[in-house]
């Protein structure tokens, strides 16, 4: 029988499509800088155009929010056009599909028995979210590892607002995992095919107060620099983007004692060894690994309801230095692989670009519905770092993108 592992929320690399308005910050408002990341309404200012090589569409249904910038954008066969991103096409029209719990080993974004159709009503004129009242909270849970590394002690866990062009904005809070703290955690392992598991390791936990709901939100993590030896294992930083704490998450998850705070709300950061950094890369072709100085950027597709997605197909603008394709992963999500028989995401919605130079990028995904007619997934704007991994999971149309 599977075995399930601790809940909550990709590889390389997971609240839901809710939201404010004043307590927002005006990120996607436009600026003059160079580096800034402008409106939904226009492509950022420092980003290349694709190629003119192909039709430059007439933009995807849910897209009306951004298709502005989609002007001006051509792309090239077998390409289309979605808020200034040409993404490939899958050989396959395979229509979008819902994660079942029963189909994964950590129970999280799914959904049990009949899944039902994507929901993608945020992306609609009349649907679009609004933010509530924010809140001050105590963010709390465990690092999570991606892939094959050890155990997630001393990792340094930093919140930030994002600043108008995209980089970390005003310090919130700060903590250093533990694994004997209160939030840490156990998890297993699994084989490929996963039925075994591998090894159980242990995953540090941190808790950090007065962190904002409702609210745009950047974490940060790397091997906490006053550990020297967490430092050597963990020194590639993950900048996890698109992370709002909704106010329907505080106090869902009964903190352990130890965690302060009259209200919480747990989260779950991601890491990633050096080691995983060097043979991802090399398993999806590129084996001269990512190049010093650039960048990767990854996460997952879900839909409104923050369920993963199944058949979504991701890209970037600007499109990565590497020529080489959009990396999709297993269906592993302990211990996920990058499988090159795929164009498009497996039931995790996992997706990888490789090999970007640092600067601001867009990513958007789009996929076919059950008429077989493409749809809009959700796009997102956010900044590439030298020898890191920018993660991006498009879970809905956030409150700071409404037009």
């Amino acid at each position: 029988m599977r075995r399930s592992l601790v809940p909550f929320g990709v590889a390389l690399l997971a609240c839901a499509c809710s939201s404010s308005t004043s307590s927002t910050p005006a990120r996607d408002a436009a600026t003059a800088a160079d580096t800034a990341i402008p409106a939904d309404g226009g492509a950022p200012t420092d980003a290349s155009t694709p190629a003119d090589t192909g039709s430059t569409g007439t933009g995807l249904p849910g897209d009306e929010y951004c298709r502005s910038a989609a002007a001006g954008v051509t792309c090239g066969r077998g390409q289309t056009n979605t808020c200034g991103v040409c993404i490939a096409l899958p050989a396959r029209n395979d229509a979008l599909e819902r994660t079942n719990c029963d189909d994964t080993q950590r129970r999280e974004y799914c959904r049990t028995g009949t899944v039902g159709a994507p929901n993608l009503q945020c992306y609609q004129p009349g649907s679009y979210p609004t933010a509530g009242a924010p809140q001050m909270v105590t963010m709390w849970g465990y690092v999570r590892v991606f892939g094959n590394g050890g155990n997630s002690q001393h990792i340094k866990v930093s919140v930030y607002r994002v600043a108008a062009d995209g980089n970390p904005g005003e310090l919130i809070g700060a903590a250093v995992s533990d694994i004997t703290s209160p939030g840490s955690g156990m998890e297993d392992v699994f084989s490929p095919s996963r039925d075994r598991v591998l090894f159980t390791r242990q995953t540090g936990g941190f808790q950090i107060p007065n962190v904002p709901t409702e609210t745009e939100l950047l974490v940060v993590t790397e091997g906490d620099p006053a550990d020297a030896q967490a430092a050597g294992l963990w020194s590639h930083r993950i900048y996890d983007y698109n992370t709002l704490l909704s106010n329907g998450q505080v106090d869902m998850d009964t903190a352990p004692a130890g965690i302060n705070g009259t209200h919480k709300v747990r989260f779950l950061p991601r890491v990633i060894s050096n080691s995983d950094w060097t043979a991802i890369p090399a398993t999806a072709t590129l084996t001269s690994g990512i190049t010093r100085g650039r960048g990767a950027f990854a996460g997952e597709v879900h839909d409104c309801d923050d369920v993963r997605l199944a058949n979504a197909s991701v890209d970037s603008s600007p499109r990565r230095a590497w020529d080489g394709p959009v990396v999709y992963f297993s269906d592993n999500d302990t211990n996920p692989l990058p499988d090159l028989s795929r164009d498009a995401t497996s039931l995790l919605g996992t997706y990888a670009l490789l090999d970007l130079d640092p600067g601001v990028v867009r990513v958007a995904a789009s996929g076919y519905d059950a008429n077989h007619r493409l749809i809009h997934l959700g796009s997102y704007r956010a900044r590439v770092f030298a020898d890191s991994i920018t993660l991006v999971t498009l879970r809905g149309m956030r409150p700071w993108q409404v037009p």
